[in-house]
């Protein structure tokens, strides 16, 4: 695929300016020939006896490329455009002739550094028509974004690049769906179901939700039997359909929430856990980092929340609750 842009291409910027509305997504649109749809294997596009198969939207693989990688697992960037900070830089070393430490520092004079959280936005495609041999394929980025936005031409810069990484062009279309609209596909209404095993609790989410893939119920069913080896007091589930998101309660201020579709991070809220679950990964990233932990689904990651599921029931105990 080709390089990474640096900046927005000037027509681009043109074509947003001449928009009628302020809400724009990344999208470029193809003609690929039977013979290159293996351009997009990674992507899960492919066909077979003849028939091309479009894959459910989801986040480009990270090995496409730097913004492919930080889509999943963050970005740290050196800011040179900002003056330098004292860090202090330490290490034990032995001291000479005793057979203890002491500890030996200096500061030195760096470039601060911002770290940008996982956006995890997917990249959805689409099959408009087939035309004289070729199929017209749209690719997007899932997110709507307001040219009226302080951020604006950043956040389309990422996304035009996770086009460009993965599919070899970029481009911007007017949304066709309105920021309201969108946000309203992730406002989700909470189902509490009782404990029991593994299988029941399972059934009990998937119940009504229309197609569940067998690769869904397996990632699924390793998850809640990692819940269910803590002992929540409820599990949460979305109501009217609604999938992607599982969770388990172990109390009123400590919920624990699964993601099925990408099953990449846990979200850890506390008080205003209603609240933050009604938010998209893209906004709830974006807002305050202290009113939820994530933990990644990484080596170690059930751990690490048995940890804090042992460390809040302790503090509930020295203050007198369950």
């Amino acid at each position: 695929m080709k390089r990474n842009l640096l900046r927005i291409p000037a027509t681009i910027l043109e074509r947003v300016r001449a928009f009628d509305q302020d809400n724009v997504v990344a999208t470029t649109v193809k003609s690929v020939r039977p013979e290159e749809v293996d351009n997009f294997s990674h992507l899960g596009l492919h066909t077979r006896d003849g028939k091309l198969f479009v894959p459910e939207p989801s986040p480009p693989p990270a090995i496409s490329g730097r913004y492919s990688n930080a889509n999943l697992f963050g970005m740290v960037k050196v800011r040179k455009d900002l003056p330098k900070t004292t860090k202090e830089f330490g290490f034990w070393a032995p001291s000479w002739g005793s057979g203890s430490y002491h500890y030996v520092s200096n500061e030195r004079e760096v470039y601060q550094r911002e770290f940008f959280p996982p956006k995890e936005v997917a990249l959805s495609i689409e099959l408009i028509e087939e035309r004289a041999g070729a199929y017209i394929l749209k690719f997007a980025v899932d997110q709507v974004l307001d040219r009226t936005a302080p951020n604006f031409e950043l956040e389309l810069l990422y996304n035009l690049n996770l086009l460009q990484e993965n599919v070899g062009s970029a481009d911007v279309f007017k949304s066709s769906t309105s920021a309201d609209e969108f946000a309203a596909t992730v406002q989700v209404n909470w189902r509490i179901l009782p404990p029991g095993t593994v299988d029941e609790v399972l059934s009990a989410i998937i119940q009504g939700k229309g197609k569940v893939t067998a690769e869904q119920q397996t990632v699924m069913k390793d998850r809640i039997e990692v819940l269910s080896r803590l002992k929540p007091e409820a599990y949460i589930a979305g109501a009217d359909g609604f999938l992607r998101y599982f969770g388990a309660k172990f109390g009123d201020d400590f919920v624990v929430f699964e993601n099925v579709r990408y099953g990449n991070a846990i979200y850890v809220m506390y008080e205003d856990w209603k609240t933050l679950s009604q938010k998209s990964r893209i906004d709830l990233l974006a807002g305050d980092p202290d009113a939820f932990d994530r933990i990644v689904h990484k080596e170690g990651w059930n751990r690490q929340l048995q940890e804090m599921v042992r460390s809040y029931r302790q503090k509930k105990r020295r203050m007198g609750g369950h």
